[in-house]
This record gives structure tokens, sequence and C-alpha cells, in this order.
């Protein structure tokens, strides 16, 4: 039986996939990973199935290297791997704190990078990795610049990882949702003085976009994108200049009043 290691597991969309898969024939163990360690418990309790804990700073080389040690001890087969662990700010670059930038590079680019390469020589032919990439990723985003960036990133990483692993009967999907409706909201308005968007609606149903996203998974796409709405702007993306799809984004935006640290 192969393992399904999912980051970012405590809450939101990974734990929506951990559920999702647990019924998934081949799979006899969960590897859940993220930094809250009571969190990560009760989505354990809550599968009812073996899961192996494993409480991890991804932003950190300790974090890394720890999920690293266990993999070299363990040797498992890695049947799915989710990088689900990620997340964004609103703020332009004179309102978001340096610390805050460079967190979300090494969440959100270099432990899926890192979290990847080292899973790969653990999974054999079926074996399937699904990436959490963005609607964000289709536009370019002043004011959200850093997450949005760092997703058109992972959508280019993953389609070229799913070309490069083709010949080995393994497949990597790059999830780009819109708007869902988890936690990830309320933390990404965070910060003071940031422009952020007047709606977040249509806000998505998470059970109903990941289980869109395993369906597509298994049919082995590079890329599954959710709602009508964010495949309208992944098709005007192809359609319209950049000046013209950031003037539309700027027009959405609104001045934050939340409190945060500058």
């Amino acid at each position: 039986m192969g393992i399904a290691v999912i980051t970012g597991a405590s809450s939101g969309i990974g734990k929506e996939f951990a559920l999702q898969l647990r019924d998934m024939a081949g799979i006899g163990e969960f590897w859940l990973i993220a930094r809250n360690k009571e969190r990560l418990e009760l989505t354990a309790k809550e599968l009812g199935v073996p899961c192996k804990i494993i409480s991890a700073d991804l932003s950190t080389e300790e974090g890394i290297e720890k999920y690293r040690a266990i993999l070299d001890e363990e040797k498992p087969e890695i049947s799915y791997l989710v990088n689900a662990a990620g997340f964004g700010v609103f703020g332009s670059f004179d309102v978001l704190a340096e610390s805050t930038v460079t967190d979300m590079i090494d969440v959100n680019i270099k432990a899926t990078v890192l979290i990847t390469h080292m899973s790969v020589k653990y999974m054999k032919k079926g074996a399937r990795i699904i990436q959490l990439g963005s609607g964000s990723c289709f536009t370019p985003l002043p004011h959200f610049n850093i997450y949005s960036s760092s997703k058109v990133f992972v959508l280019h990483y993953t389609k070229s990882l799913n070309y490069e692993l083709k010949p080995y009967g393994i497949r990597a999907t790059c999830f780009c949702p819109g708007w869902v409706d988890t936690a990830f909201l309320p933390k990404s308005l965070d910060a003071k003085d940031a422009y952020v968007p007047k709606s977040m609606k249509p806000l998505l149903d998470c059970k109903k976009v990941v289980k869109g996203c395993v369906r597509a998974s298994k049919k082995g796409k590079a890329m599954y994108v959710t709602n009508w709405y964010t495949k309208l702007q992944h098709l005007l993306f192809k359609l319209l200049p950049d000046p013209i799809l950031t003037k539309m984004w700027l027009g959405m935006l609104k001045k934050n009043e939340a409190k945060g640290d500058k």
C-alpha cells in the first residue's frame, strides 16, 4: 500500500484533499504536514485512518530537512503528493514586511519544489502530484504581486514537470481555483493600508473544487481551473494585453482598514 503526503493538511484545501483521498484505492497511510500539531491531530482523528503527523514549518530549512530525514529513513511508496501549503498577503512593496515577502516565496515556491523533488524518487507508475496554484496566476496583480507571481511559478513548474514525468507514468496537476471559502481569505487581508478586492464573491465550495481537482488528477491533466469566473479570467489572459487586465484588477480594489503591521 502506498501513502499520501499532504502539506498544509491542518485546515482548508489541504485538509479537504486528505478527506477526499481517504477512500482512494492503494493508499494505506497519510503523512500530514503543517506547522500546527494540534490541528493536524484533529485532521488525523477526523480521517480515522493510519496517519503520520509531521509538524514542520516549511518556510524554514529545518522544516524541509525534517521531511527529508523521515523519507530517507522510511523509504515509502508515495501514491499521492499534494502540496497545499502556502499563504498570501495583500500589500504593495511599501506595505509588506520583508519577512512576509520571503516567507511567501519560501513556502509557495521553494518548499513546493523541494518537497516535490525529494518525493518523486519514491513514486512509481500511476502516482499523482497535485500542486496548489491559483486563479491569480493568470493576471498581473499589483498589491497582490508576490503571491500571484509565486503561483505563476507553480503553474509553469507543474506543467513542465508533468511533461518530464510522463515517460515514468507519473502525472502532475496544477490546481487553479478562484476565491475558495477557507481561512485563507481572512489571513490574506491582514496587512494595514493594503488595497484588497471590494468583493471576494463568488466564493467557491471547498469540497466541490477539490473533488473536481482529484478527478482531473486521475485523468492526468496538467492544469485544473475551477468555476466559470476563473475560466473566464484564464481566457481573458490569453486574449487581452496586460495593461487592460491590470486596469480591470485595480478597479476592483479598495483600501483595507484592517489592523496589521506595516
